[in-house]
């Protein structure tokens, strides 16, 4: 994997990434330490349930996600882990804000538990991390217009989710009362939740992905998960059986009618999200460019 050389008197000049993630995520070139922790960038619906149990299920690793906050373990004032039927949880959330500031006092990095750490905060979750016990930062990307769509419809009938609702409301309302995503993968890695992102924004997401991500595609799945267990060297216990079941069924899928190209809703995404399309094409000549760190059916490096 070519990457080029911004050190000082280099010809090239890098956009300026956030310190957090510069200082706490690995370069995906580095070599993999043992206090080193992997990080799940979870973007919504884009197969990141699938992830969860895919690792969680067949591989027994345990997790750190929304999980870890139930039962009281929010309040819990000592980092552990717990079983809940299949799975292994740490008794964190690192899926709020409040929960990712009760993970960093616990001290969750440090105490090496958690095999995965999984959030859509990429910003404020690489400040789990630090030098030393870094987060290796790997996400699944799916084209932002098919994605803007399928997390309206699940949202219509996700009675368990806070954000249920929009049931009486059409997709092209939503959109026209301003009530889509605008960027949200860009506005999360540059951590520009305000105001208009740029261009500019858009090279700073970029280079965080060239530098320092493995990349996953929704529509490539298998391989994209075959690469991860690869880069990790995880392997599953439980044989293909297992595996096989979660790739072909899926977790948490909602059926629902496409958008066309070209129609009011399409124009409407299209015009709100150009920088995350931009962004997602990126990942897809990443994917590609990244088949160079893995000997698709051998070993990593």
């Amino acid at each position: 994997l070519y990457l080029p050389d911004y050190s000082e008197g280099g010809a090239l000049h890098a956009p300026a990434i956030p310190r957090a993630i510069a200082e706490n995520i690995a370069m995906i070139t580095d070599p993999i330490t043992p206090e080193d922790t992997a990080f799940f960038w979870h973007i919504p619906k884009a197969g990141g349930s699938t992830v969860k149990a895919y690792y969680g299920k067949c591989f027994h690793l345990v997790e750190a996600t929304q999980i870890g906050g139930l039962f009281g373990h929010d309040q819990d004032e000592k980092i552990d882990v717990f079983p809940r039927g299949d799975y292994l949880y740490v008794n964190v959330d690192p899926s709020t804000p409040q929960g990712l500031e009760h993970a960093k006092d616990l001290g969750l990095a440090e105490s090496g538990l958690a095999d995965i750490v999984f959030t859509s905060y990429a910003h404020g979750g690489s400040k789990l991390f630090n030098p030393v016990h870094r987060g290796r930062f790997f996400a699944i990307f799916r084209h932002p217009m098919e994605r803007a769509a399928s997390l309206f419809y699940y949202r219509q009938t996700a009675t368990w989710e806070k954000v249920f609702g929009f049931s009486s409301t059409t997709f092209e309302d939503f959109l026209h009362k301003g009530r889509g995503e605008k960027n949200w993968m860009v506005r999360v890695l540059t951590n520009k939740f305000r105001g208009k992102v740029t261009g500019e924004d858009l090279e700073v997401a970029k280079e965080i992905l060239r530098t320092r991500c493995v990349i996953g595609l929704m529509d490539r799945m298998e391989e994209s998960l075959d690469r991860f267990s690869t880069y990790f060297g995880w392997s599953a216990p439980d044989g293909d059986d297992c595996k096989n079941e979660l790739l072909h069924k899926g977790v948490n899928r909602n059926s629902h009618a496409k958008v066309k190209v070209g129609s009011e809703a399409w124009n409407i995404m299209y015009e709100q999200n150009e920088l995350d399309i931009k962004l997602y094409e990126y990942a897809q000549v990443l994917f590609e460019e990244q088949r160079l760190l893995f000997s698709y059916e051998g070993s990593q490096r």
